[in-house]
């Protein structure tokens, strides 16, 4: 089992070994360019990411946003700010990835640095930053977000809004957050079925009560 194995596989113990007789593994990356520390973010493997960033990785930029690291965020946009807006090899982006994975102190950094908060990945997603914040149910990557003016009713694969997004899981406080900077809660994805129709479909008598503005 190889490292990039091993990570997905959820093997901890699999990965401190091959780490104790290859330190350098941490650093190598698979045939897309990935970092073991993004493909175990990616996961969702937490306990792994701790072990991997223990061995002291070399961050690139995408790795540095996803798990947080803000300081190294800082150093690499320091040193080459063309990185604010760049994209992986999976057409993601330094914003999106902190706002997805849920670091607001990142998320602002980035945002008073000029990242684009209308930027878009180069992928069939199509995900914003605050389609990314809005997935990741942090109130306060949100807020850095919209309050940097990102596009409240931007859509992204198959016609969906952050709103959407914040309805289909009952997130009350960011649709508050949403509705408060111009969300539509009638604005409808591709299907015809906006926020809250989603909202009635869960019979989330909370979430319809604020997006029919009761």
């Amino acid at each position: 089992m190889d490292l990039f194995d091993a990570i997905r596989a959820g093997n901890g113990a699999e990965v401190r070994a091959i780490l104790d007789r290859d330190p350098a593994a941490v650093n190598r990356r698979n045939d897309r360019g990935h970092t073991p520390v993004l493909i175990a973010q990616y996961h969702h493997k937490r306990d792994i990411v701790q072990d991997l960033l223990a061995a002291e990785p070399q961050l690139d930029v995408f790795d540095a946003c996803c798990v947080g690291r803000t300081a190294r965020v800082a150093e690499l946009l320091d040193a080459d700010p063309s990185l604010l807006n760049a994209y992986n090899s999976d057409g993601f982006f330094p914003l999106g990835l902190a706002a997805f994975f849920g670091h607001p102190e990142t998320v602002t950094l980035l945002v008073k640095r000029g990242a684009d908060v209308a930027q878009a990945a180069r992928n069939p997603m199509k995900i914003q930053p605050l389609h990314a914040g809005a997935a990741s149910h942090n109130l306060d990557v949100m807020k850095a977000l919209l309050d940097a003016g990102a596009p409240v009713n931007g859509k992204q694969h198959e016609g969906w809004t952050a709103l959407h997004e914040a309805s289909r899981h009952g997130d009350v406080e960011i649709a508050r957050a949403l509705l408060a900077k111009g969300a539509d809660p009638k604005l409808a994805n591709d299907k015809g079925v906006s926020a809250i129709g989603l909202a009635a479909d869960a019979n989330n008598a909370a979430m319809l009560k604020l997006l029919k503005g009761q």
